[in-house]
């Protein structure tokens, strides 16, 4: 009796080792499917426990894993020739663009059009640099794209550099017929960050105002305890349906109808220059009042 009690017992204890070990395995298994979501990551799941069913299992779900892995490979160069071809396209439509444009200035200086042919002039220049300017976002969001090198991060003044980037599009300010009214601080505030990238920020943040806003636009530089916040914003339409979770995804096109050209490329680009240089870009909606901002850290 006493042998039997002690065998069950046994019986047991080997019973929960097993049932700990088999849970400590399928643990491992789900910790191992969840990593190989990732796209760097590729490694085969290994079991410890021998268990014909557990094994099987495993088996599985490494074919599974192999033809992740290889969907994740081709995926991966697909984007790297999808970027390349972005990039040689907007390369190659480049050049002839500036001759079409440098053309067009000759006619116009030449001066021996009527005003009907000088109507149809303009009207094929204004066409002709939204063309540039679009193929220009696509050459750049390639380079972005591509470029993996380390931003280089120093400390610089934002006060003055955000300061002459409105000082410099004073005269593009003038022709939109907008009116710019600004709230800054009484003090210099520095940040950290990469001057030339974040000069292009706000310069694709003009140019949205430029787009969209009527009559006046509003700059704002806000201090926080650990940053600082440039805010751009512009009045709307109230029955504008302008989706601020979206705004800076890819080829957001905040007007639908596409009354507006564009390739809804530039605040998507503003968002990966933050990002490159550890900036946030944000997006709000007030009543008939959008903001878009940028933080940077002190």
């Amino acid at each position: 009796m006493k042998i039997a009690i002690i065998l069950f017992g046994l019986l047991c204890i080997g019973l929960l080792v097993y049932l700990l070990l088999m849970k400590k395995q399928i643990r491992n298994i789900t910790g191992e499917l969840k990593e190989n979501r990732n796209m760097d990551y590729n490694k085969q799941i290994r079991v410890q426990l021998f268990d014909k069913d557990l094994t099987e299992l495993t088996k599985e779900c490494n074919y599974n894993l192999d033809y992740q892995s290889e969907l994740k490979r081709k995926s991966r160069l697909q984007e790297e020739a999808s970027k390349r071809a972005i990039s040689d396209i907007a390369h190659d439509l480049r050049t002839p663009l500036t001759v079409v444009k440098g053309n067009l200035q000759l006619m116009e200086r030449e001066g021996n059009l009527g005003e009907k042919e000088q109507q149809h002039l303009q009207v094929c220049e204004a066409k002709t640099n939204e063309l540039k300017y679009m193929v220009d976002e696509f050459f750049e969001l390639s380079m972005l794209e591509s470029d993996t090198s380390v931003v280089e991060v120093t400390e610089m003044n934002l006060t003055g550099l955000l300061m002459n980037v409105i000082l410099e599009h004073e005269l593009l300010i003038r022709e939109h017929g907008l009116t710019p009214e600004l709230s800054l601080p009484e003090k210099t505030l520095m940040v950290r960050g990469n001057e030339k990238l974040l000069e292009r920020i706000f310069e694709n943040l003009l140019g949205n105002i430029f787009k969209y806003a009527k009559e006046q636009f509003f700059v704002s530089l806000v201090e926080e305890p650990d940053s600082c916040r440039v805010e751009f914003a512009n009045f709307i339409e109230k029955e504008n349906t302008i989706d601020v979770e979206h705004l800076f995804d890819r080829t957001y096109m905040a007007d639908a109808s596409r009354h507006k050209s564009g390739t809804g490329l530039g605040l998507f680009i503003v968002k990966l220059l933050a990002e490159k240089q550890g900036a946030k870009v944000y997006a709000e909606k007030s009543d008939n009042m959008l903001t878009i901002g940028v933080e940077l850290r002190k």
